[in-house]
């Protein structure tokens, strides 16, 4: 596969009925925030509202082969100012800016294909390259009970540095890995 076939654009009106239905999807609602709080900041987001949950400045994306809508990610900056763990602090860019990712194929007839991968490393390339160039460290923290969703970051290019309790929404309390991939 030709990773210039993937392509990815902010979500917008065209997009909520397709994001909303992949929530629903039992593969993403096992390791996604699928809360109302949550499903209510997509929908600020796409109508350009004031975002309210966690730090306000999340950011969603669809990602496409070809034309074809088929995966899910959302971004949000990192900043030294917000309530970090040791562990996030000590990874923390110390020249650019951190991003932090969560991934999802969402459309099922993608799954098993080998996209997740590439579609990330594209991703991270592009955010780099298109959106922000100062971006040059990205955090993914898969739950510790999802080894698939391990073996597919470190296949994109992240690196295990530890473990942490998450803290606050859907997930709180649950174990994660933190995985940080650098340019």
């Amino acid at each position: 596969m030709n990773t210039k076939d993937i392509h990815f654009k902010k979500a917008a009106q065209e997009h909520q009925e397709t994001i909303f239905q992949w929530l629903d999807e039992p593969h993403l609602k096992e390791f996604w925030d699928n809360s109302q709080e949550h499903r209510d900041d997509i929908l600020n987001f796409i109508h350009g509202k004031k975002q309210h949950y966690f730090y306000g400045t999340t950011q969603y994306w669809v990602g496409y082969l070809d034309e074809q809508p088929f995966c899910f990610i959302l971004s949000d900056q990192i900043l030294p100012s917000q309530e970090l763990s040791d562990l996030h602090k000590a990874y923390l860019s110390k020249s650019g800016h951190t991003l932090t990712l969560d991934f999802g194929i969402g459309n099922p007839a993608f799954l098993g294909k080998g996209l997740a991968a590439t579609t990330l490393q594209a991703f991270t390339t592009f955010y780099q390259q298109k959106i922000d160039p100062k971006a040059d460290t990205f955090f993914i923290d898969p739950d510790i009970n999802n080894p698939r969703a391990f073996r597919v970051y470190e296949k994109a290019g992240f690196h295990l540095v530890g473990e942490y309790f998450m803290k606050g929404g859907a997930f709180e309390g649950h174990k994660a890995s933190l995985m940080v991939k650098t340019f």
